[in-house]
């Protein structure tokens, strides 16, 4: 077996509980092939360690390459820049894994990976507990205030109308909107 095809399912792994990344995919920052993206990022992240990573005493020494290398994809394909160090924790767990891997200790890694993965399923089915509990004791206060809101919003709309005054917006290639109030003949 190759090193690509043992590692493969643990960036897999590792990158789905990369906050950072799951948000940047989720909320379209590579545009409307994130997806696609996302794929082609973990195969290639995949060929840059195999070709990079050997066996040597000085491979700490590659943590930093690792981190510029998953912070570029990160700025270039998906518009994100990150301040929280997760590219640097990330390069050193690659690192990690990927010498035991050499070791021969293949069973290590993936117990972890497991270990991990269960752990960050039990955080999340806490975390959503939590919500349900919140949004269950104030949905009839917040039911009110969106009312509140959209007849605000509505009344808002209608003045608009009355005094002649109506928005245009253009929708540039990027997705970026931009608004134009117009005057209704006033000058």
């Amino acid at each position: 077996m190759s090193l690509l095809s043992t590692i493969d399912p643990i960036i897999r792994s590792i990158f789905s509980r990369w906050t950072a990344l799951q948000l940047a995919v989720s909320h379209s920052m590579g545009g409307s092939e994130s997806e696609s993206k996302y794929e082609a990022f973990i195969n290639a992240f995949g060929e840059y360690l195999t070709r990079n990573i050997r066996n040597t005493p000085t491979i700490s020494l590659h943590e930093s390459d690792i981190q510029e290398y998953l912070d570029e994809i990160l700025d270039e394909e998906f518009n994100t820049v990150l301040d929280d160090g997760s590219s640097y924790e990330l390069a050193q767990l690659f690192v990690r894994y990927i010498q035991l891997i050499l070791q021969g200790k293949l069973n290590d890694v993936q117990q972890e990976l497991q270990l991990q993965q269960s752990m960050a399923s039990s955080i999340q089915t806490s975390s959503r507990n939590e919500n349900n509990d919140d949004d269950s004791s104030t949905s009839d206060d917040s039911d009110d205030d969106d009312d509140d809101m959209i007849e605000e919003e509505e009344d808002e709309q209608q003045q608009q109308q009355q005094q002649g005054k109506t928005q245009s917006m253009d929708v540039d290639e990027d997705g970026w909107t931009t608004v134009h109030r117009k005057t209704g003949g006033k000058k």
